[in-house]
């Protein structure tokens, strides 16, 4: 009987493990995209207006702030620690208001078969 109450319980403590390793795991990945974010917008805005890289390319404007794959005005991908970050960023220019850029960038990556998102707005 006692054996059976120490094999249950050590179960349970083996389970907790698993989740914290899991949520320490996703922690560190999200930590690691928001670096690859922070970096890329920092790049960004040091660019000059004109530049090639803060071009709506497909004239949506606003509206196409959202858009990834091949919809995204711009994109790169990063290889980090063995994870892939698929970096996409939009420009709406004149935006919020006349001479002013907003930049939206986001960046997806798997995570135990899930897509994550994570995504940053700068007006520039």
């Amino acid at each position: 009987m006692a054996v059976s109450i120490l094999t249950v319980g050590l179960l349970a403590i083996a389970k907790l493990q698993e989740a914290a390793i899991r949520g320490n795991n996703y922690a560190d990945t999200y930590a690691i995209a928001t670096t690859v974010a922070s970096d890329r917008v920092e790049k960004l805005l040091a660019l000059e207006m004109e530049s090639p890289l803060l071009q709506d390319t497909d004239g949506d404007g606003s509206a196409g702030l959202a858009d990834t794959g091949t919809d995204a005005d711009h994109a790169l991908t990063e290889e980090i620690s063995g994870t892939s970050f698929d970096v996409y960023w939009n420009i709406a220019p004149d935006s919020p208001n006349p001479g002013n850029k907003t930049i939206e960038l986001i960046v997806l990556w798997n995570d135990r078969g899930r897509t994550r998102r994570l995504e940053l707005t700068q007006v520039k």
